[in-house]
């Protein structure tokens, strides 16, 4: 749903939850909220290439096979961000709590960090040692049980509001009209009392911008929510370092306020109000590329274009706080058709899976990347391997080896053509 729509509507109500929503994202958690273990301070700082909500320029998460209890490995804790304690300027004292270390503290997954308490109990719980490799599902080592972790960069959140508002039933027809050898599956959850579709996610996990954001806010920040109450630890409870607080038993940390409506549900209503990304005009040689991308087989899962319901508000759950989307919002997000090219099911890729288990989505499977806003990415695939659009395409495998292998035998003068095309996305 455009923003420019809101402006157009001249609802300042709508506006305002976008705004406040907006400086939701941005703000820079401190403690004792933020923690005890978690990989960002903020929103914005993992999702801002190439503006606010987009998408990031290096791996915020990790997640470990072996790791049986849930969630990924977090890569930063609270009880190692104040260093050097009481700082004196003469005879003031300038910092009496110590200093916030820059960057925070020391990275888990350094060789050559220092582990603090959290950390080392993050190692136990979560099996993630340094020397562990990059997943391969196809793998004689992986099929033999080792160890092995899948990286993640963040992906871009342009556009989200449209597809929230996708009712079940477009997944479910996508699916069942692909051909077999690329069929994809319409991953079905179980989420704030519904069952519904999944659509946000490397794995397909959460099928609303609600959860996507409460599971975000624990994982990712570690401020428990009322969708996600439950700390991911306790190793710095009460823990108090240079007289500060590092954690209080406070949960949920995140609650609805009198509008009802907690950060998490802030973070939504930003995304929902989020423009999906402009495209580029095609000149003569993306018009050829978009007919070649159709050709080779690329548009059998980057389906190019969806259609929203005629009635968002039957199945957008109300914020945390029980208030409702509002009429202007529904309206402007009924029967909106838009071109995300991709089905967002989730497909077999074979060795370019993450080697993670997610309910239907197991080690080989990836939901498929949209790939509007495409020209504006700086690297490519769910962990970054690929460091240009051609290279990415190359990678395809399993399901989508096909079209991989048809793109290498391209002509030349094609491959320009088909790369000019996604340019324009």
């Amino acid at each position: 749903m455009p923003f420019a729509e809101l402006l157009q509507a001249e609802n300042a109500a709508d506006l305002q939850l976008f705004a406040n929503g907006q400086a939701n994202f941005l703000e820079v958690e401190e403690l004792p909220k933020v923690g005890p273990i978690f990989n960002s301070r903020s929103c914005g700082s993992c999702h801002f290439q190439p503006a606010l909500g987009g998408s990031g320029a290096f791996i915020n998460e990790v997640r470990v096979r072996n790791n049986t209890a849930g969630g990924p490995l977090h890569i930063f804790a609270t009880d190692n961000m104040l260093r050097a304690g009481p700082q004196q300027q003469g005879p003031l004292t300038i910092f009496e709590n110590g200093l916030i270390s820059t960057p925070i503290g020391c990275q888990i997954t350094s060789p050559h960090c220092a582990k603090s308490k959290c950390q080392r109990e993050e190692m136990r719980r979560t099996t993630f040692r340094t020397q562990l490799p990059i997943c391969d599902p196809t793998s004689p080592s992986f099929r033999n049980g080792a160890n092995c972790v899948g990286e993640r960069q963040s992906a871009p959140l342009f556009g989200l509001g449209l597809v929230e508002a996708v009712d079940d039933a477009s997944f479910e027809a996508i699916a069942a009209a692909q051909p077999p050898p690329i069929r994809g599956v319409a991953k079905h959850i179980d989420e704030l009392g519904s069952t519904r579709v999944a659509r946000f996610g490397w794995k397909a996990d959460h099928a609303t911008l609600r959860a996507f954001a409460g599971d975000a806010y624990l994982n990712e920040m570690g401020i428990t929510n009322p969708d996600f109450p439950q700390e991911r630890s306790s190793c710095a409870l009460n823990v108090t370092k240079f007289g500060v607080l590092l954690d209080a038993g406070d949960d949920p940390e995140d609650s609805p306020g009198p509008d009802g409506r907690a950060d998490v549900d802030r973070f939504a209503d930003f995304m929902r109000a989020l423009d999906a990304p402009p495209r580029i005009v095609e000149d003569n040689s993306a018009q050829a590329g978009h007919a070649l991308f159709t050709s080779i087989g690329c548009a059998g899962c980057h389906t190019e274009t969806l259609t929203t319901s005629a009635n968002p508000a039957a199945f957008v759950p109300a914020s945390t706080g029980g208030t409702a989307l509002t009429s202007t919002v529904n309206a402007l997000l009924t029967q909106k058709t838009f071109h995300p090219f991709s089905d967002f099911l989730v497909h077999d890729m074979g060795p370019l899976g993450d080697g993670i288990t997610s309910g239907a989505a197991g080690p080989t499977m990836i939901r498929t990347t949209p790939l509007w806003g495409l020209r504006a990415k700086s690297v490519f695939v769910h962990d970054g391997r690929a460091t240009d659009i051609a290279d990415s395409i190359t990678l395809h495998a399993g399901q989508g080896g096909p079209s991989a292998q048809a793109f290498r035998q391209l002509s030349p003068p094609q491959r320009r053509q088909l790369l000019d095309f996604l340019r324009t996305l």
